[in-house]
């Protein structure tokens, strides 16, 4: 069976999306928005037939991509809580 082509989009947007965590390169993130959400709402129509291979290698990509901004926001927590109790002190 042939992976659809809303699979393939998919799975390059997510490809890109992991590629530009691995080089930290976390201002970029924004700009890739877009294409990432077109893509996973396309590959989300119920008339598509997916294979059990795609859709696990589609799962593994969302979770590393999850996890990668998971720790990433735990690292920058620290650092937005004291800037925003800096700003909220200087308010004061």
């Amino acid at each position: 069976m042939q992976v659809p082509a809303a699979l393939k989009t998919l799975e390059s947007a997510l490809d890109k999306l992991l590629e530009t965590l691995a080089q930290g390169k976390w201002e970029e993130i924004p700009d890739q928005e877009e294409r990432l959400m077109n893509a996973l709402a396309a590959a989300c129509q119920p008339e598509l037939k997916l294979e059990r291979k795609s859709t696990e290698t589609l799962i593994k990509k969302l979770d590393d991509a999850i996890a990668a901004c998971t720790q990433r926001k735990e690292q920058i927590a620290p650092l937005v809580n004291a800037l925003a109790t800096t700003a909220h002190a200087v308010k004061a």
